[in-house]
């Protein structure tokens, strides 16, 4: 006698939760340009300092403050002693964004177009490592007030524009480490040929006497496919049917 198969929960459960909830199987890493900040090549090195734009990365500066003095940006390597009670999140340095002449003056920052465009269907996370530095010594002697947290934002951004934000939720102890996480999910149908972006910003929002400074590491940003809601409504509806079908049985 010829065999019937028939689908039955058993087989059909795993297929709808894999639509329902995205398979990690489709999850990918997406490509960041010097995501822990640790090329510094072309940047000036001072102590454990280094001043200027890390490879891959371009500077954001509407206000036009970066160029002034006691404007800083580049990178640092914490010891876990001076400034930080840890060293870096990830690899050795991490990305700086240091203000004492221009305080108040304008936010500023970080930004990277990476080579991925903006894809239907797809639920995108970004997260970066954000720190709060303390008061501290740098190697040459030369003692810094930083006991001014100016906050951070992390922008998602798809074709020039920013389609989703961190705007400073964190509460970060002094010489800590916070994770910032950005999510954005995608419908059936997005504009064509939106590059990817990413924006690591100082808000520059106090202008009170401590020279103030937001630090960054480990940007890392996947992408995964999500159903369409169409293909996940058919496949409820054909668990529901099959269920049925057997319980008849």
């Amino acid at each position: 006698m010829k065999k019937h198969h028939s689908i039955t929960r058993r087989t059909l459960l795993p297929f709808v939760a894999l639509v329902l909830c995205g398979s990690p199987l489709l999850g990918l890493d997406l490509a960041i340009t010097n995501a822990g900040f640790e090329d510094t090549s072309g940047q000036s090195t001072y102590n454990e300092f280094t001043f200027g734009v890390p490879v891959g990365w371009s500077v954001y500066d509407p206000s036009g403050i970066t160029g002034d003095s006691g404007v800083y940006h580049g990178t640092l390597e914490p010891n876990g002693t001076d400034f930080f009670p840890v060293t870096a999140p990830e690899g050795d340095r991490v990305a700086i964004f240091f203000n004492s002449g221009e305080k108040g003056s304008g936010e500023y920052g970080f930004t990277q177009t990476l080579a991925e465009v903006l894809s239907p269907n797809t639920r995108y996370t970004l997260t970066v490592q954000v720190g709060n530095i303390t008061s501290g010594t740098d190697e040459g002697g030369t003692a810094y007030d930083l006991s001014n947290f100016p906050g951070y934002r992390v922008d998602f951004v798809a074709g020039g524009s920013v389609i989703a934000s961190d705007d400073d939720s964190l509460t970060i102890a002094e010489g800590a480490w916070e994770t910032s996480t950005v999510t954005y999910t995608t419908g059936s149908t997005v504009t064509p040929g939106q590059n990817i972006g990413i924006r690591l910003v100082n808000l520059n929002a106090t202008d009170e006497a401590p020279d103030n400074e937001v630090d960054f590491d480990d940007v890392q940003l996947t992408a995964v496919a999500v159903p369409e809601p169409r293909l996940a409504t058919l496949l409820v509806s054909l668990f529901s049917a099959s269920f049925l079908i057997r319980r008849r049985r």
